[in-house]
């Protein structure tokens, strides 16, 4: 099969967060795209169905739409597309008709009034420098069409890895970063190839408005790792239930700390059949972090500064030790006053412990009844969060570093934020240390 350059003409503007922003300029597609975007089959080309397979093996049925007659057969070898007295034949996808069944779909893709068939199938299988093995996929759009001699055949479109490298290789200009005030925040920042992305020299924030971003990885200890750089992974196509085409490509990322590869999140965008070629959907890239990856907006922080501190008015500890080594207890600061009294006695964990709690916008502060230590221990084992949300699907750890000062007189357990957050944030929040 003659390999397909799939051309891109689209207009991406931003409409929302998150949603990139270009203008492909007249000149630069003439350039750097092509219009062949399809495969028409030939007299002397082995995808032709020749007279002896003019009649497929009926009992190798791999998938139909029985509504739209289309039926594809697969009789070990080769696999045919039949639509009535249309007929192809495609040499090459024993492999992946063996390994998956192909994802079909029927509508009317380029506004014909006639349904055509959209057809996912693997093209390839990539090992990642994990070890990790995948498949890529190609979608595959067939089009009844007659050839000159009278043959009843399909012209066949096909969306692969040129649908978007082409662009990203040369149009669209993508950085990822680590900020500078908190290793935690990694910056995922896309605009036009000849844009300059800015970066605030204090945090490194950047300026420009279509940004994401994701969580770095950090080690058992909750120490983040030092990104050294990226790369874009495999492009995994998708037909949705309404037969829409979706396009994820991977982003991955290298820490100096490690040599693995590291999924982080996906370009998103749709795909669209457009004057008969596939092209990037206007107004759909994107970039999603993975759910574990997930992390809030370092540039929404507190308008102002605040304090609420809970003071614990219980006496009894219930426990001996004097080591405070669990602690698991949630809070809600939702019309609760700058000071407030609540009894710990009934919480469970060694929350009983402590003597007062003190949220401020950027960490929260424990402080133990006399006689009671925090455990050091534990601090530096990286076992503490602060989850907001908690128990909600949307929760997040907004924990970035802990300290333990203990002296004669006091213990104190600090846990930074991750950035400063309003006190309508907090409305439910789990404190978890040395769980």
């Amino acid at each position: 099969m003659k390999k397909a350059i799939i051309a891109i003409a689209v207009l991406i503007v931003m409409i929302g967060a998150f949603v990139f922003s270009y203008q492909y300029r007249n000149q630069k597609i003439s350039q750097q795209t092509a219009d062949i975007t399809t495969t028409l089959p030939t007299h002397n080309e082995d995808e032709l169905l020749s007279d002896s397979a003019s009649e497929p093996d009926k009992t190798g049925l791999l998938a139909e739409d029985k509504e739209n007659d289309y039926q594809i057969y697969f009789d070990g070898e080769l696999v045919t597309i039949v639509h009535g007295e249309y007929k192809r034949v495609f040499t090459s996808w024993a492999f992946a008709a063996k390994t998956e069944t192909p994802t079909i779909f029927c509508k009317d893709y380029d506004g014909d009034g006639e349904n055509e068939l959209l057809i996912r199938i693997i093209n390839g299988v990539n090992k990642s420098e994990s070890g990790v093995s995948e498949y890529t996929y190609a979608v595959y759009l067939l089009k009844p069409i007659t050839m000159s001699d009278g043959e009843k055949t399909f012209a066949a479109y096909i969306a692969a890895k040129d649908t978007w490298k082409e662009p990203f290789d040369n149009l669209i200009k993508c950085e990822l970063t680590q900020l500078k005030s908190c290793k935690k925040f990694l910056q995922f920042t896309m605009d036009d190839i000849d844009e300059n992305i800015l970066y605030d020299e204090q945090t490194g924030i950047t300026s420009n408005k279509h940004v994401a971003y994701a969580t770095a990885l950090c080690d058992s200890k909750k120490q983040y790792y030092t990104f050294d750089r990226w790369s874009r992974g495999f492009g995994i196509f998708n037909i949705d239930d309404d037969g829409d085409i979706t396009l994820d490509i991977q982003v991955l990322v290298y820490y100096e700390e490690t040599k693995i590869e590291h999924h982080i999140g996906n370009i998103h965008c749709k795909i669209d059949f457009i004057n008969n070629k596939f092209s990037i959907v206007p107004n759909t890239i994107v970039f999603n972090p993975l759910e574990e990856f997930k992390i809030t907006d370092p540039r929404d922080t507190a308008s102002s500064n605040w304090k609420c501190v809970i003071n614990n008015a219980s006496a009894n500890t219930n426990f001996k030790s004097t080591e405070i080594d669990w602690i698991e207890a949630d809070f809600s600061l939702s019309n609760t006053s700058a000071e407030n009294k609540q009894y710990f006695e009934s919480l469970p964990s060694k929350i009983k412990c402590v003597d007062s709690i003190e949220f401020s916008q950027d960490s929260v502060v424990l402080t133990a009844k006399k006689g009671y230590t925090f455990s050091q221990r534990m601090a530096d084992k990286g076992d503490y969060s602060v989850i907001l949300k908690s128990g909600e699907k949307d929760e997040m750890d907004i924990s970035y570093t802990c300290t333990v000062i203990t002296n004669a007189d006091s213990s104190t357990l600090t846990i930074h934020f991750d950035k400063s957050y309003d006190k309508k944030d907090f409305d439910k929040i789990l404190i978890k240390f040395g769980v």
